[in-house]
């Protein structure tokens, strides 16, 4: 994986280095025409994208689901207040493409699986939001954590969502300067205790995820309407 961090969600993920690095020009120009499709475009890139690579983090990914995510060395940087308002705003975006990918489904799209094992959309959006609880967990004590989240289970799909970001970013807005500026190693519901978290980490990560994964419910989607015809 390549990780533009001052692009925050900007990465690509590949089947080798070079590959990785080859690819982010591409995605510096589309997340830049992301940013102006959601209206809030500044200068665009040069004609000519250079690439350094800044940093390099092995034995990380996230490729599979468990896997623990790089820590990167501006990771440790204190996250203002207003910082975190600009991570939420582009989080708006990105949720707004998921709800504009997945509003007005049927129930027949949302339950399909193209083999027997793989998740379906309803399943891929649980994800997402049952993600992005585990990502404030790794900032917060269990005991500091919503209670709507002990039975989120039985809401339905959207307001799942809802609900969780809301309760996420709520739990996000009230941490202390120290806390948005320390380096955590939560033991509980990992298997790597030894892993780094960040606030600046999580709300990279709350991006990358969503956006990652709606790319796979678009994929899901296409094949459902394959299948359907």
């Amino acid at each position: 994986m390549a990780h533009v961090l001052d692009l925050p969600g900007c990465c690509v993920r590949a089947t080798s280095r070079d590959e990785a690095i080859r690819r982010l020009p591409e995605a510096i120009r589309e997340y830049h025409a992301w940013l102006e499709n959601h209206g809030a475009g500044g200068d665009l890139p040069a004609a000519e994208i250079e690439i350094v690579v800044a940093e390099e983090i092995h034995g990380t990914g996230p490729f599979d689901p468990g896997d623990a995510a790089g820590f990167f060395t501006p990771d440790r940087m204190l996250v203002t207040t207003a910082e975190m308002e600009d991570y939420f705003r582009l989080m708006t975006y990105s949720r707004s493409d998921l709800l504009s990918v997945i509003n007005d489904l049927p129930a027949s799209a949302l339950d399909w699986q193209p083999e027997a094992k793989s998740f379906s959309i309803r399943r891929t959006l649980r994800h997402i939001g049952n993600a992005e609880e585990w990502y404030v967990s790794r900032l917060l004590p269990p005991e500091k954590l919503p209670h709507e989240w002990n039975d989120d289970d039985q809401l339905p799909i959207l307001d799942f969502l809802d609900m969780e970001r809301r309760t996420a970013l709520d739990c996000l807005r009230q941490l202390t300067e120290i806390e948005r500026s320390q380096v955590f190693y939560p033991t509980c519901w990992t298997e790597h205790p030894e892993e780094p978290w960040s606030l600046r980490k999580v709300l990279r990560r709350f991006l990358e995820h969503e956006c990652e994964h709606t790319n796979q419910i678009c994929s899901l989607l296409a094949g459902w309407q394959i299948q359907e015809r």
